[in-house]
């Protein structure tokens, strides 16, 4: 079939699929098949990629997804689609080659096309889990996919571009900006009015305020008591007022009042501390406490303290860290002490041990020394006489000593018997030598024996040194078997300590409490005097009394502070007065030169503002074509067709997604997805209301009202195992909706799936069904292997039963 938009697909070393492969695509329905991992996705990449030059699920995962495209072992893959010939965007026939990062070739739609084929025509089985969240989710500012969907469905640039462009013509300030002379007018008109109306004002505001501060002024002088000025004039007014400001001393009797106003507040809460201290009562009180406290001190240090001082005189005599806790401090020196015993022990055992040793060596060495001294005496003396005794013998054998004659004995001569003889002599000094190297070792050992011996012995302490170590050790056991005794004695005398400290302070406050409570009745007295009180203030009646001269104190401060504003007001009403009087004698000309001026630039404004109506009325006229056209499209268009193709796949859910409409004045849409009950009542979102499988139809329903709201680009469907999570009825209602979309709104459908009884129910209900419909269906696997490599064509024959 030639008119489909889809021919045929050439994949080579592409992810699972090894080699070769040219699939057939012309047809209007084509069924992939295959068991898990056969390559039913990778074929639908494959396409993606040939048509479109990218893989947009793979690469929401993955901007480096183009090196995992080659088959493994292999360096590069290869992709091509033969498409109809109104929708080639490169030279036909060339392949696209995917090698590392690097993609090389054409795709074989242009960018337009390609992106309709990816947002409306393909559905890959990765993105249909959750496709309404892909709809709905935007990065940063941008816009969602739904919402740059419904700007291109709606068709709303041309009307936008008018309302935009009309849009300052709803504002005066943005249209002065656009036309020539009106921005200028407009502001020299509103100078020129503000002029006049300020002109204006300000006349009526000097007049105004040239009778309020005439009033004020006198209001102010009968208000002090000053009497009644001589004349009627204002000038004369603001005399009389600055001569009795010369005369009154009312600001230093007002900062003197304020001052002991100060006082007595201070007094005040010095007051509120005393009261809070105890009576004299717990003076005495304290006292007896702190005696008591005192002698029970004194008893602690005349009996047990003397027995703590004892302690640790004795403690501090044999070393002791009284600083740090007792019983830590013994221990340590015990564990210190004893340590030094134990060492001491060892060096006397190791200077024992060394000195049998050095006996055992002296005695060897003086028996290898005797020894040798022998061998030594009798060798030399023979060596000698039998030299001498050799150079005498001749061959006769006649013995030199006892001239007896050699030969008797029968053996050799008597010059070879005496040479044998030296021979003998010399092996034996031979063994003299080895002889005294033994004893060079010996002796050298006994010398190392005894500079250890000496050594070991300087290190060993001294008989007083090891009975005072001991003397120590028996001081601290002595000293530890009292030291908690003594800590809980300490601890005693510690608490005595502070309770007797704590007394003397709470005593030392209290006396000071109460010398400042007569301290506090003479400055009640001398503040009652000065403001003329009549008052005995005693201890329980301060605050009272407090209370009393603060109210009288404040009285006066008030009385005086208005005296003084009053003062102060007369002054500023007087000046204010004078000040008036002089700008209302030049504001006369000013208003007549700003109205003359105002009408001028009031004439031009008014015919802009004319010209600005006509504007704001093609403005509002297309802002309501736009909000029909918003609300027509989303009721009429994209929820009715969503509702129809959602029903019909789950025609048992109560609950039907829709867009929610959003508002039409906007030139973006922030649009929503949402449910509505067939009763009518709204619900929530698609992802709260319905089940798994349902939500999957709702996306899937989604993607198919979204692909025929729009004339398509490209008229065809592709769908990766489209029907996950759907039960039979839904199964069904797909085959048909798929037959309706394929035989009647002429799409060309492409559907993978990895079920074998779906594939074989898709293949049966997407028969061929008149002349010219055909279904090709491939079958990937082990089918691929065979002669027509898994690829069947089914065309429609007219049944021969029917037909007789």
């Amino acid at each position: 079939m030639s008119d489909v938009p889809i021919r045929r697909l050439m994949i080579s070393d592409f992810r699972r699929i090894e080699g070769t492969r040219e699939l057939p695509f012309d047809a209007p329905v084509v069924l992939i098949h295959g068991p898990n991992g056969t390559g039913k996705t990778s074929v639908l990449s494959a396409l993606e990629l040939a048509l479109t030059g990218e893989i947009r699920s793979m690469e929401r995962q993955s901007d480096r997804y183009r090196a995992h495209l080659p088959f493994l072992g292999q360096s590069y893959a290869t992709v091509r689609a033969d498409v109809a010939d109104y929708l080639q965007a490169g030279t036909p026939g060339t392949p696209l080659t995917v090698s590392g990062a690097r993609l090389e070739g054409t795709p074989a739609f242009n960018p337009a096309t390609a992106q309709f084929y990816a947002e409306r025509c393909y559905l890959d089985q990765s993105s249909l889990g959750r496709l309404l969240d892909l709809y709905q989710a935007r990065e940063g500012s941008e816009q969602s996919a739904l919402e740059k969907f419904v700007n291109e469905l709606l068709g709303l640039e041309k009307l936008d571009a008018l309302r935009s462009g009309l849009s300052d013509a709803n504002d005066f300030r943005l249209l002065k900006k656009l036309a020539a002379g009106v921005d200028e007018a407009d502001r020299e008109a509103k100078t020129a009015a503000a002029a006049l109306k300020e002109q204006t004002a300000l006349r009526a505001d000097l007049r105004s305020e040239v009778a309020d501060a005439r009033q004020a002024t006198r209001n102010a002088i009968d208000a002090l008591d000053l009497g009644t000025p001589d004349g009627g004039s204002d000038a004369g007014l603001v005399k009389y007022v600055q001569l009795a400001l010369k005369k009154h001393n009312t600001r230093d009797k007002a900062d003197a009042a304020e001052k002991v106003h100060q006082d007595i507040i201070a007094l005040g809460g010095r007051i509120s501390a005393l009261v809070e201290h105890p009576s004299t009562q717990r003076i005495e009180e304290t006292r007896v406490a702190l005696a008591a406290a005192t002698a029970d001190k004194f008893r602690w240090e005349t009996t047990v303290g003397a027995k703590v001082h004892a302690w640790e005189v004795k403690a501090q005599t044999a070393g002791l860290d009284l600083r740090s806790e007792l019983s830590v401090a013994v221990e340590n020196a015990k564990s210190l002490t004893l340590k030094e015993l134990e060492t001491a022990v060892q060096v006397h055992e190791r200077a024992r041990s060394i000195g049998k040793q050095l006996d055992a060596g002296r005695a060897e060495l003086d028996l290898l020394q005797r020894r040798l001294a022998d061998a030594h005496e009798h060798s030399s003396a023979l060596v000698e006489g039998l030299t001498a005794l050799r150079s005498v013998v001749d061959a006769t054998n006649t013995c030199p000593v006892c001239d007896r004659d050699f030969a008797e004995t029968g053996e050799h001569t008597l010059l070879l018997h005496v040479d044998t003889k030296l021979a003998e002599l010399t092996n034996h000094g031979q063994q003299l030598l080895a002889l005294r190297s033994e004893r060079d070792q010996l002796a050298a050992g006994v010398s190392r024996l005894e500079t250890e011996h000496v050594q070991v012995k300087n290190q060993a302490p001294s008989t007083d040194r090891q009975q005072a170590i001991e003397q120590h050790h028996s001081t601290l056991l002595e000293l530890a078997s009292e030291v908690q005794e003594i800590e809980a004695a300490k601890s005693d005398g510690a608490e005595l300590t502070r309770r007797a400290r704590d007394l003397q302070q709470e005593l030392d406050d209290l006396e000071a409490a109460a010398s400042e409570e007569l301290h506090i009745r003479s400055e009640l007295a001398r503040y009652a005097a000065l403001l003329g009180v009549a008052v005995e203030p005693t201890f329980d009646s301060f605050q009272t009394v407090s209370a009393e001269l603060l109210e009288t104190a404040s009285t006066q401060v008030s009385r005086l502070a208005d005296r003084t504003n009053q003062y102060r007001k007369a002054d500023a009403e007087a000046t204010r007065l004078a000040a008036a009087l002089e700008r209302e004698s030049a504001s006369v000309q000013r208003l007549a030169e700003a109205a003359e001026n105002k009408k001028q630039w009031d004439d031009r404004v008014t015919e802009a503002k004319r010209r600005q109506g006509i504007a704001k009325d093609v403005h509002e006229a297309a802002t309501q074509a736009r909000t029909n056209i918003v609300h027509r499209v989303f009721t009429e268009s994209l929820n009715d067709v969503w509702r129809t193709v959602f029903t019909r796949l789950a025609p048992n859910e109560g609950f039907i997604p829709s867009f929610g409409i959003p508002s039409a004045t906007k030139k973006t849409f922030d649009i929503k997805l949402e449910t509505t009950h067939r009763s009518g009542e709204a619900g929530g979102p698609p992802q709260m209301m319905l089940s798994a499988g349902n939500l999957n139809t709702a996306a899937l329903s989604l993607f198919l009202a979204l692909h025929l709201a729009v004339q398509p680009i490209v008229p065809c469907l592709v769908f990766d195992d489209p029907v996950q999570a759907m039960d039979e009825v839904h199964v069904a209602q797909f085959a048909g909706l798929i037959r309706l979309l394929s035989k009647q709104n002429d799409r060309q459908v492409i559907i993978a799936v990895h079920e074998r009884e779906l594939f074989d129910y898709l293949a049966l209900e997407l028969s061929p069904a008149y002349e010219g419909d055909e279904l090709i269906t491939i079958e990937l696997g082990e089918r691929a292997a065979e002669d027509d490599q898994g690829v069947t064509r089914h065309r429609w024959e007219p049944d021969i039963a029917i037909a007789n």
